[in-house]
């Protein structure tokens, strides 16, 4: 096999890695001088292609393994062939070769495939995948030496490149097969492990797109990719399961976008696999606070579906502010919720980090947020899933929520209703203690089941919490404690966080006799 002489101006280094192949380009660069000269070898006498100047044309072999040894770390190798309409190309890598960058243009010079599979010498071999070219003309292959373990090539590139017959869908973006999202069956074959089919098809930003396939064996794996060709979203099975169907779902982006399938079985499918690819149209609710479905003071319960494998439905809430609302989600099978709630300009938080199907918040302005987020376990087993939001008014606060604001105590005793409407909620109380007097307080004791305990925290003058001894007495548990300074003290009362029970309590405070 021929050395090559022509040096490579300015190969660039920065390789996109492909998601699940070699990496697709859309940078389509001026061919380098020689790529469309007509000196050349002809492939054959029957065929009017000519190879450009500086390549070497490669037959197709199953067996045949080239080993080309590097001039120097500058020069490339240049290849050619010339391929038959409808059939799958593979440049097998054998292990052991140096590290490359690698890139395939057609007879234009238009780029095709370009990627950076290894950085030195490859201990497993890499398959590059090229179907849907055109018929009869002469496409080139362009490979630059790179490694980061070596300044200079220290083995040769080893490769066979095959014939694999014929292919129904083309494994490249620029030969993706078009397709209009409908209820229309495709069928199509896996002929060999790591073979793909493209579909490729213009999305409407903001619609769901279904790609729900049927598959021959249980070895396969579907995916959506951007017009660039990442990964958009993916699913499969490595034939743990005997799972034989796929569906995944994305909200569209707009503009161009890819359908990806792989039956990944060893030895490739006899029988065809089938897929619909569906434009589901608009998303249900809108997932950011711009676009969040807007609902009127009052609203009881909404509903949603969640449409992708990781959805978020967002929902723009009329309520009162200093008024506590709770939300509360239900939804069928195993998927989860996941609510928070946010006010206007502020971070989404949930109010119990235990039980993610409950949120509550106290309104601070006439607008609140609350965002359901669900994400499936599973790639392979989702299923679109509907759920019921519960939204209620708690009602209105009646003590605040920090000492600031809290409700201030006197003695010789106060008794005070207090009602913690949700874990969410706390309850602040004030009062002026001397040094050395001796203070008392306690709420109801509960003791059935179902029924809420309170608890509080008490701070002294200087702002320190502090833990007095608790005790039951009578119908009553109380904390009795000496102020140890003069001043302010606190109490923070609040609710047991895994606690929904709406109930009210009464609260006793006193100044006990030295």
């Amino acid at each position: 096999m021929p050395m090559l002489k022509r040096p490579l101006s300015a190969f660039m280094l920065g390789a996109c890695l492909f998601a699940l192949s070699a990496c697709d380009s859309k940078d389509e660069p001026v061919p380098d001088a020689g790529v469309t000269t007509d000196a050349g070898t002809e492939p054959d006498a029957g065929s009017t292609a000519v190879i450009p100047e500086g390549h070497t044309l490669l037959t197709p072999s199953a067996t045949e393994v080239h080993s080309v040894p590097w001039e120097s770390a500058e020069t490339p190798l240049r290849f050619a062939f010339v391929p038959q309409a409808g059939h799958h190309y593979d440049l097998i890598v054998e292990t052991g070769s140096d590290g490359y960058i690698l890139r395939m243009r057609d007879g234009a010079g238009t780029s095709l495939d370009y990627g950076m599979p290894n950085r030195g010498v490859s201990s497993t071999p890499h398959a590059w995948h090229w179907s849907g070219l055109s018929g009869g003309s002469v496409h080139t292959v362009e490979v630059q030496w790179y490694s980061e373990y070596s300044e200079a090539p220290v083995a040769p590139f080893s490769f066979r490149f095959v014939d694999m017959g014929p292919d129904d869908h083309g494994d490249l973006l620029a030969t993706a097969t078009p397709y209009t999202p409908s209820a229309q069956v495709l069928e199509g074959h896996g002929e060999h492990w790591g073979e793909r089919d493209l579909l490729s098809f213009q999305s409407v930003a903001g619609n769901i797109y279904a790609l729900d396939c049927t598959f021959p064996t249980q070895f396969w794996s579907q995916a959506f990719l951007t017009s660039k060709g990442k990964l958009h979203a993916y699913a499969e099975n490595g034939g743990i399961e005997p799972v034989f169907r796929g569906r995944i779902t994305i909200k569209g982006l707009g503009g161009l976008s890819y359908a990806e399938i792989k039956d990944q079985g060893e030895a490739g499918a006899s029988q065809p696999y089938r897929c619909i690819l569906n434009d589901l149209g608009p998303e249900d609710h809108g997932n950011t606070v711009e676009t969040a479905t807007a609902l009127p003071q009052g609203t009881s319960s909404v509903s949603g579906k969640v449409e992708t494998l990781t959805d978020d439905d967002v929902f723009s809430l009329i309520v009162q502010p200093g008024h506590h609302y709770r939300a509360t989600c239900t939804m069928a099978g195993l998927r989860l919720c996941d609510l928070s709630a946010a006010a206007p300009g502020e971070a989404f938080r949930s109010s119990n980090p235990m039980d993610r199907k409950r949120t509550a918040f106290k309104a601070s302005q006439g607008t609140h947020f609350v965002r359901m987020h669900s994400e499936a376990g599973l790639a392979t087993g989702w299923e679109e899933g509907n759920y019921t939001l519960q939204f209620e008014d708690l009602g209105a606060d009646d003590h605040g929520d920090s000492l600031a604001a809290a409700t201030p105590l006197t003695g010789p005793a106060q008794t005070v209703s207090v009602r913690i409407p949700d874990a969410a909620d706390r309850d602040w109380f004030s009062f002026q203690a001397t040094a050395g007097q001796r203070y008392q307080f306690g709420c109801d004791w509960k003791d059935s089941p179902g029924q809420v305990q309170l608890y509080p925290f008490f701070y002294d003058a200087r702002g320190s919490r502090f833990e007095p001894p608790r005790e039951h007495v009578g119908a009553r548990w109380v904390f009795a404690f000496t102020a140890s300074t003069s001043g302010t003290y606190g109490i923070d009362l609040g609710m047991d966080p895994m606690s929904f029970v709406l109930e009210d309590s009464t609260c006793q405070f006193e100044v006990l006799t030295p």
